[in-house]
């Protein structure tokens, strides 16, 4: 009988001695009713399920190193198809070429760089990039996310990711945890993205979401609930005020919610504010520590001044508020406070939508709102000419809202 070996892949037909290649083993129901695992159909072929995501892999041997090659989801590739697609890549494996590399069509010096696992991209990219990033949470808060649902991919070669494999990993929890899943293919999407910067591997973005995944993932927005952070109603916010006044003495996170109250600053300016922070008539944020990495001054009203002025001093931190041993006081600290004080259906970050609604109301300028709220207003290039804060036109702002919190006229 006439054998042919295929290096990588086995005999593809019988004889004594020799192993034969089995072919076509599973079927269209075996296919659509198959459990988590890798499901062998032969010559290389395998289905992958990973809960409610089924997809094509062609796993084969070159030059001793054992590769995966990813083939399409079920969805969008038939038994017939993945099975056409995988005799095209034993053909190449049988001339001794890796399929995925004349796939792409690399040059020859390509090759030798594309050989970086996923791991090895992700940690280059955190240690040029953490930096830059708020605090040291963020960046562990990459590290985890991807370890724990990029695990499939960690090992592979970036050359060989494809959108099969990202929708493998994110099909779980792509329509059950939403933000997560959001997060996740933008943090592939950027690693990848860095990796075809420096020529390590071919475009497009296997993680991209335009004209890629978009086709292959479900629609979030048919199952997505926005969800806002609680804000008190701006009619309420005398009383809520005055009920967190009443606790102040009881900790120093009502003296840290109140400073949040009167500043509009967000929860992790006010937690990491200092003593070095208070100017002559205002409070200054450096940009390393403020979302927007521009520098802010909040006017300060009598009432924050007042505020401020009564707030103890430690020795042992220069921090306005701080937690255990010196340290910035945790964002839950805060938020117990708001529940101590007998408003706890509502969030600390929900103060400054409060402070927006009731300044809209009251007919302020949008601008001088969003300032006051260190928020981005308009394109780069409005920015770039937009270079006046209107500090003292704030101040004014900033006196009404607390004149409205205390009830004063």
């Amino acid at each position: 009988m006439y054998t042919h070996h295929v290096p990588g892949i086995g005999w593809v037909s019988g004889g004594l001695g020799m192993r034969t290649l089995a072919l076509n083993k599973l079927t269209a129901k075996a296919v659509a009713s198959a459990g988590d695992g890798m499901h062998s159909d032969g010559g290389g072929l395998f289905l992958r399920v990973k809960g409610n995501s089924r997809a094509w892999v062609f796993r084969f041997t070159v030059e001793k190193k054992k590769r995966e090659m990813g083939l399409g989801s079920v969805s969008s590739v038939s038994l017939a198809t993945a099975r056409e697609k995988a005799a095209e890549a034993r053909r190449v494996v049988g001339q001794g070429l890796d399929p995925i590399m004349s796939r792409l069509k690399l040059p020859t010096g390509l090759r030798v760089r594309a050989e970086v696992t996923f791991r090895a991209a992700m940690r280059r990219y955190l240690d040029a990039h953490h930096q830059t990033w708020s605090n040291a949470k963020h960046s562990a808060q990459w590290e985890s996310s991807l370890e724990r649902y990029a695990a499939s991919i960690m090992h592979m070669n970036i050359a060989d990711i494809e959108p099969a494999d990202i929708e493998l990993l994110l099909s779980p929890i792509w329509l059950t945890k939403i933000e997560t899943a959001g997060r996740v293919r933008q943090r592939i999407e950027r690693i990848l993205g860095a990796c075809i910067a420096r020529k390590d591997c071919p475009g497009p973005n296997p993680a991209a979401l335009r004209d890629n995944l978009e086709h292959i993932l479900p629609k979030q927005s048919k199952v997505k609930v926005v969800k806002h952070h609680a804000a008190v109603p701006w009619r309420e916010a005398p009383e809520a005020f005055a009920a967190i006044r009443a606790k102040q003495e009881a900790g120093i996170g009502y003296a840290a919610l109140i400073t949040l109250i009167l500043s509009g600053l967000r929860s992790g300016e006010v937690r990491h504010l200092n003593w070095d922070d208070v100017k002559e008539g205002r409070v200054e944020v450096p940009a390393e520590r403020m979302k927007a990495r521009t520098l802010h001054r909040v006017a300060m009203s009598y009432a924050l001044s007042e505020h401020l002025a009564n707030l103890p001093r430690f020795a042992e931190t220069d921090l306005m508020h701080p937690g255990t041993g010196g340290r910035p006081m945790s964002d839950m600290t805060i938020a117990k406070a708001l529940k101590g004080a007998g408003w706890g259906d509502y969030t600390p970050h929900g103060w400054r939508s409060t402070f927006s609604d009731w300044a809209n109301a009251q007919g302020w300028g949008r601008e001088l709102i969003e300032d006051a709220l260190a928020h981005k207003i308009g394109n780069a290039v409005e920015r770039a000419y937009r270079r006046e804060d209107f500090l003292e036109r704030r101040r004014g702002l900033m006196e009404a809202w607390a004149d409205y919190l205390k009830g004063t006229p």
